[in-house]
């Protein structure tokens, strides 16, 4: 039997409120506790509710969602944050916070909100959403492998705006001296940063390096022949001396007919 969650949404937009009850209430393993207009009535009662997740909203008068969740003691629920400002989010994240939702907030994102979320309650066996794929989609693949503190996912600045980045959508990332640019699915971005740190920022063992300029994400590589990878897309990318033997040694491990 699948373990109830419990939510608690505070919210000061009557319109975002009714929606993200409606949105809880369709998601049966999700278990609306309470909802507060206020965030300091909240703050008073929450405990009493022991919510596993909090939907809170930024912008809202007396007390915002930041100075709400500086002061909420630890540990505390998780919380995905609700706003109509994408300048919000690397507030939000610096605080630990799971996901921030952007409004108008759509039904797929939620449940992408709370797929992520779920990962953290690993006693939770069943996923039934109303309804639910049977096939586990690359992103719910790639959260299995990820510590339950880890979203699957990061933020990159890029021009003047915070983009958000699924790990799972990356096929590969190309250095342009201090910056990337990373290439997508539907779109590549570029963003200051050196390739060294984002290998600290992926996945361990989703990953491999296998150039000074080049990061690969294995499940996007169809084929190798010779020094070279062949990836979905159909770009083909030179495998570097110095990672050859490491490369090689990665590949044999899923090799079928070694």
């Amino acid at each position: 039997m699948s373990q109830t969650l419990r939510c608690a949404i505070i919210e000061d937009e009557p319109l975002a409120q009714e929606l993200l009850e409606k949105y809880v209430r369709r998601v049966s393993f999700l278990n609306l506790a309470g909802t507060f207009d206020d965030a300091i009535a909240a703050f008073t009662e929450l405990p009493a509710l022991a919510p596993h997740i909090i939907f809170l909203d930024i912008n809202m008068p007396e007390m915002t969602g930041i100075e709400f969740l500086k002061a909420l003691p630890s540990p505390h629920p998780v919380v995905i944050m609700t706003t109509a400002n994408p300048n919000h989010a690397l507030d939000g994240f610096e605080l630990g916070v799971a996901d921030y939702l952007l409004k108008p907030i759509t039904f797929d994102r939620f449940l992408k909100a709370i797929g992520r979320v779920r990962e953290r309650f690993p006693a939770m066996t069943e996923v039934s959403e109303k309804p639910v794929p049977q096939a586990a989609s690359p992103m719910a693949m790639l959260q299995q492998d990820l510590p339950v503190n880890e979203p699957g996912f990061a933020y990159f600045k890029t021009d003047k705006r915070l983009e958000q980045v699924l790990f799972a959508d990356i096929e590969y990332v190309e250095a342009l001296g201090d910056y990337l640019r990373i290439f997508l699915a539907d779109r590549n971005i570029v963003t200051h940063l050196t390739i060294k740190k984002l290998l600290e920022i992926l996945p361990a063992g989703l990953f491999v390096r296998i150039h000074r300029s080049h990061i690969v994400q294995l499940q996007h590589i169809r084929s190798m022949e010779g020094n070279m990878f062949r990836l979905s897309s159909g770009k083909e990318l030179l495998i570097g001396p110095n990672y050859r033997d490491e490369v090689r040694n990665l590949m044999k491990k899923w090799l079928a007919n070694s």
